[in-house]
């Protein structure tokens, strides 16, 4: 009982560290605009980027949706492709030496190229901005995943087969479990770059989305505006990282955790 109570008093402090953190980010923002007397067509002061915020406020709703939509599918269909190809990797290693260096060389090719080429295959729709948040996810959850296997204790493996354990068993009571860790790692990072790749595809070609808004933006000079849709961007890929490793921990709670 006691060490369950401890636990959730380290959870709310590192929660308030996040918190505080947040806050002192705005106020040396704040104090830098105010005491360097920074022009607010240069580098708006929060106040000025939540007043942008709240009387765009209406406009912004449909944007912001589209963009959540872009990036929850993508992500979805990273996480679905990201464990097929690094539970095939896993199971033979043919597949793995056809597929690793293609998903490593991947990487290699900039975003900013690639994205104008799946707008010209795939039209300036929804569809072209899934595949690029895909396109951008897929390679850490795939290599996480295929590295979470090989972490998996061959005794273990020997144990259960001695046993006569199914392939079915083996997974359910293995290697899903040593896997897991790996997967929710990959998907952490591939959260963070996911909101990115959506407002890449919108930037790029789109009549929707927090990119189309920042174009708008800019072209207009708002900076105040552009400001408050980095900051909403921002935030957004925030509470998609925080849901995943929210799901992390309920899906692996026998890991342990740090204190950090």
């Amino acid at each position: 009982m006691a060490d369950r109570v401890n636990r959730g008093t380290a959870d709310r402090l590192r929660t308030h560290r996040w918190v505080l953190s947040l806050v002192l980010f705005v106020a040396l923002w704040q104090l830098a605009t105010s005491v360097l007397s920074i022009p607010a067509y240069l580098v708006p002061s929060p106040a000025a980027t939540v007043r942008a915020i709240l009387g765009d406020l209406s406009f912004l709703g449909p944007h912001l949706g589209m963009t959540i939509l872009e990036t929850a599918s993508g992500f979805g269909l990273a996480v679905a492709l990201g464990l097929f190809l690094g539970t095939v990797m896993n199971a033979s290693v043919l597949a793995k030496d056809l597929l690793y260096p293609p998903l490593v060389l991947s990487q290699a090719v900039p975003l900013i190229a690639i994205a104008p080429l799946v707008l010209i295959w795939f039209g300036f729709g929804i569809l072209s901005k899934i595949l690029i948040v895909a396109f951008v996810c897929v390679f850490p959850i795939a290599v996480n995943t295929y590295e979470g296997f090989r972490t998996v204790e061959p005794a273990y493996r020997e144990l259960l087969e001695t046993f006569g354990a199914s392939t079915r068993d083996r997974y359910r009571h293995l290697y899903i479990p040593a896997t897991l860790p790996g997967i929710v790692a990959g998907a952490k990072i591939a959260a963070t770059y996911s909101v990115l790749g959506a407002v890449i595809g919108e930037w790029l070609g789109g009549s929707k989305g927090m990119g189309v808004y920042m174009t708008r933006a800019l072209s207009s000079v708002r900076v105040d505006r552009m400001f408050g849709a980095i900051l909403i961007v921002m935030l957004l890929s925030y509470a998609i990282f925080k849901s995943v490793d929210g799901l992390g921990r309920a899906l692996t709670p026998w890991m342990k955790r740090g204190k950090a």
